[in-house]
């Protein structure tokens, strides 16, 4: 996979400074068009803490609207935003399984891509909100790990067994990752995702492979930077959305703090996206009927009876 020009169909710079711009750090989210309103979400969260920071995002996607995302260049000078159209038809020939499309491979071509302009770059998920400074993380420093990462505490020693990993590893969430791109290359982290991925089936298929593969290859930092438990004495600079439905859903119910941003930010009057799974559709009955609205109510438990499962 080190045909990196097959990788990438067009590039090009959004931002007003194109000379002189020196980035105190480099932010990276993989994403297909579904999301990107979420994904101008977490840059413009981002963007609201770290006014003092020169900060180059790079996102990676198969389609791409400037909607929202020239109104936060406009508002931030300090910023610019790096847009890689991927040519899918280079992940065409890669191996799955019936877990996962290609898209999957669109985050671990990062670092591939970028191996000639960076040495590291702070790996995000869409579904997050930053909610402080992010200069802890510029300061990070790598000994001789290949990513920096969250562990996942509450995961089951069970599934460490069954992927064949001691019950005493630290399991990482691979949602924020802080990427050492000379050290991702040097043991082809693709190429073994690759071999992998087809040998069997997994719950989180990137995520487990990635963990095997990264195996004693970790700097593991605190949890604030990717939080997503209830842990009360925690100040997050990520929260971390993991479970469905997602905050920018009408039928998430712990997305408070999210829909702040939400409404703040460029996209704030497009409407939150309506239950588009069973579980969601069962969701938004029941708040709609703890909210004495009957008649939607029924009308949405009447769709979630009504989809197949």
């Amino acid at each position: 996979m080190s045909n990196i020009h097959g990788f990438v169909k067009e590039s090009y710079t959004l931002g007003s400074q194109q000379d002189h711009f020196s980035p105190d750090i480099n932010i990276a989210f993989a994403i297909d068009r579904n999301y990107l309103r979420p994904c101008g979400v977490t840059l413009f969260s981002i963007t609201e803490h770290n006014k003092d920071l020169n900060i180059d995002f790079y996102i990676f996607t198969t389609f791409f609207d400037p909607f929202g995302y020239e109104e936060i260049l406009k508002n931030n000078s300090n910023i610019r935003i790096h847009v890689y159209i991927l040519n899918t038809q280079a992940y065409d020939n890669l191996q799955t399984n019936g877990h996962f499309t290609t898209a999957i491979y669109y985050r671990l071509s990062i670092a591939n891509i970028l191996q000639d302009k960076l040495n590291e770059i702070l790996y995000l998920d869409a579904d997050i909100l930053c909610t402080s400074s992010i200069k802890e993380i510029k300061n990070l420093k790598f000994d001789n790990e290949v990513i920096a990462a969250v562990e996942e505490k509450w995961l089951s020693k069970d599934h460490l067994k069954s992927i064949d990993l001691p019950q005493s590893y630290q399991y990482f969430n691979s949602g924020v990752m802080l990427i050492n791109i000379p050290l991702w290359n040097k043991i082809n982290v693709i190429d073994q995702f690759n071999q992998h991925i087809t040998k069997r089936s997994y719950k989180f298929p990137d995520q487990d492979v990635l963990n095997i593969i990264l195996f004693n290859k970790v700097k593991y930092i605190h949890e604030k930077f990717n939080f997503f438990t209830q842990a009360p004495d925690v100040n997050p600079i990520f929260t971390h959305y993991l479970s469905s439905p997602k905050p920018w859903s009408i039928a998430a119910t712990n997305n408070a703090n999210y829909l702040i941003y939400y409404k703040k930010s460029p996209w704030g009057r497009i409407p939150l996206d309506l239950p588009k799974s069973r579980k969601e559709m069962r969701k938004y009955s029941s708040i709609l009927w703890k909210d004495k609205k009957f008649a939607p109510s029924i009308k949405w438990f009447i769709k979630y009876l009504m989809t197949a499962k």
